[in-house]
């Protein structure tokens, strides 16, 4: 259920406007009529958070800004503060500025404030945010929160395949680099998050599977057969092969569609068989033909395809990569009608990490950190910087998305890079 804040303002105003009223009748029950005492029955109006902050925290070294949402008939102060809420004092003080966004909406920046504490940011007349922490981690402490919801969803087998496949992904993007690391000795253990993801492909029962989520297991046994061949070949070539049967099984089903050509995408990395070749580039005319924004699967699918050692159709990635990068900088050019926190062009948080993985799937192909602040700017969305200061937490098939989402700003956290 939605819950609404009571305006401090409106409760000013009708409290001034029933002491104006007493004042010039001498006192409500004073009246002379021989009516029954009146009820005043009415509803304070529903209203919204006046200053919003990003409830789950910010980084040290990161931007950090609050806004504040104008109201017509309280005016606008020229002032805020932060308080640290240890010591109970002001360690913080600025002018708000107008915000790029509109005339309703003031922004409170107090990103020179690096000293790890909680805070809360305050202003008269509207009062103050919700508090917040400022923290050099604070990005992978959230990443390891989502891990360990993760590893118990793969543990009870509650994970859905959305979020295990995103947990591998993010495995492949920022987790190989700490293997790399190890000594030169043969490696007699896989990583934690391939052993986790392990535990829930043998305790899953996806062999009858007739549905979209044949595709994905398919998907997930593909890219884990490939992730895993270096500790275990016989388990990973299994995994291949049960891929391989999932998908053929369930072909009249899942073919011709985003899901499944990231699972053929998968099938042909870790095979290298001709006839995946073969139907990948079955897309290629319907891409030459489409507009529209590409889904997740062809997203992630294209990932794949161009890092494949295999041979593949140029003509066809190229065309994907021209999509990927075309669709970023569509959303960055309206990154602040999106992010906007009164009247955000976006419906709903799943497109705001549908825009996300766009955006950070760019990132990848450029090798840069063009869309960062973008991407940072729709994670401040997505925790408080809204229009009911809300923190989206993640439902059963975006566990995963959040986890890969702070694994990502974190190595940017540890590298300086915010």
């Amino acid at each position: 259920m939605k819950k609404h804040k009571i305006s401090y303002v409106s409760l000013f105003l009708c409290s001034a406007l029933l002491l104006t009223s007493c004042s010039e009748s001498g006192s409500i029950l004073g009246t002379r009529s021989m009516e029954p005492v009146a009820v005043l029955d009415y509803e304070l109006p529903s209203s919204v958070p006046g200053f919003m902050a990003d409830i789950r925290g910010y980084s040290v070294s990161s931007e950090k800004y609050a806004y504040l949402r104008l109201l017509e008939e309280a005016g606008a102060p020229d002032y805020f503060s932060v308080r640290d809420l240890n010591s109970g004092r002001i360690v913080y003080e600025g002018m708000f500025e107008k915000s790029k966004m509109g005339d309703e909406l003031l922004k409170a920046d107090f990103s020179d404030l690096k000293t790890e504490g909680i805070y809360r940011a305050e202003c008269s007349i509207y009062g103050c945010t919700e508090e917040f922490r400022i923290s050099g981690d604070m990005y992978e402490a959230l990443s390891h929160t989502y891990e360990e919801r993760i590893t118990e969803g793969c543990r009870d087998l509650s994970a859905s395949p959305e979020t295990v496949l995103d947990y591998l992904q993010a495995y492949e993007w920022y987790g190989r680099d700490e293997d790399e690391g190890a000594s030169d000795s043969i490696v007699s253990s896989a990583p934690e998050s391939l052993t986790i993801v392990r535990d829930w492909i043998s305790g899953k029962d996806y062999q009858g599977s007739r549905d979209r989520d044949a595709a994905l297991y398919a998907a997930i046994l593909a890219k884990f057969s490939f992730l895993y061949k270096e500790y275990d070949s016989s388990l990973a070539t299994e995994c291949l092969q049960k891929a391989s049967s999932i998908y053929s099984q369930s072909g009249n089903v899942i073919k011709s569609d985003a899901d499944s050509f990231r699972a053929l995408t998968e099938l042909y990395r870790a095979s290298g068989e001709s006839s995946y070749y073969n139907e990948i580039s079955e897309y290629k005319e319907s891409f030459l033909e489409g507009t529209g924004a590409l889904e997740d699967g062809y997203m992630f699918g294209t990932m794949t395809y161009i890092v494949t050692r295999q041979a593949v159709d140029k003509e066809l990635c190229d065309l994907l990569v021209g999509r990927i990068l075309s669709d970023a900088q569509d959303i960055n050019g309206n990154r602040r009608e999106i992010t906007d926190p009164v009247s955000s062009a976006l419906s709903s948080d799943a497109e705001m990490l549908r825009n996300i993985r766009k955006l950070m799937c760019a990132n990848y192909i450029l090798r840069g950190y063009e869309y960062n602040m973008t991407i940072q700017q729709m994670f401040h969305y997505l925790s408080g910087l809204n229009v009911e200061s809300a923190v989206f937490e993640p439902g059963t098939d975006s566990s995963g998305m959040y986890y890969f989402l702070c694994d990502y700003l974190s190595e940017l956290e540890k590298e300086g890079k915010l």
